[in-house]
């Protein structure tokens, strides 16, 4: 790496626990809680009945392998659609991300972006997911980011290099990763809760390039 390499750093999953968040929204909303913000209309109490029917009317979600189920999936993306900015606001950091990791991306004396992907608002939404992301930015990093860059995660990719300079990723997507590196990039397969492995395989890559 080069003193102009950057470092993009990812949100959920990284820094931010958005899986306890999506899972409490998804269980209040199965329990009768209204949308954050807004007025529910036919098609969410549509896809509340989906889950109902496919899962059972007392069926809570509790684990991220929860949300990947089809149906709950599309209630949670729809719920969180309707108006992204104050949920993404909301969502509690992790400890090790804002204690630790963060910490050692600023001390790398590079220059650190977040990068991160949204769920977009619909056409009635009155917030967007990067006013939301970028306020929890603002409240739960310091110092600041220099940038910070909402993009889908399919488009992620087109930051891995500036000027033909590699710059490095860190990322809880594997795919995401994946198209990093195939970029030009260099990415970093983070593991929720883990920033310690993450800080060790950015000293290699640091080190192995001075």
């Amino acid at each position: 790496m080069t003193n102009s390499t950057q470092i993009f750093c990812d949100m959920d999953g990284v820094l931010v626990d958005f899986e306890s968040t999506a899972i409490s929204l998804i269980n209040d909303i199965l329990s009768g809680g209204k949308l954050p913000g807004v007025s529910r209309s036919k098609s969410h109490f549509c896809r509340v009945r989906q889950v109902q029917d496919e899962m059972g009317n007392d069926w809570i979600a509790q684990t991220g392998n929860d949300l990947q189920i089809s149906v709950v999936r599309r209630l949670m993306m729809a719920s969180i659609a309707s108006n992204p900015g104050p949920v993404f606001s909301s969502m509690k950091p992790y400890n090790d991300g804002i204690a630790q990791l963060w910490p050692a991306l600023i001390k790398s004396g590079l220059t650190v972006n977040i990068l991160s992907a949204p769920i977009n608002g619909g056409k009635r939404s009155p917030t967007t997911a990067a006013s939301g992301k970028t306020e929890w930015v603002q409240t739960w990093l310091t110092p600041q980011p220099k940038n910070i860059i909402i993009t889908p995660s399919a488009r992620k990719y087109e930051h891995a290099t500036t000027d033909g300079v590699s710059n490095i990723l860190i990322d809880d997507k594997s795919s995401t990763i994946d198209s990093w590196n195939n970029a030009g990039g260099v990415g970093i397969l983070h593991i929720p809760k883990n920033s310690e492995k993450t800080i060790q395989q950015l000293s290699i890559i640091l080190h192995r390039n001075v």
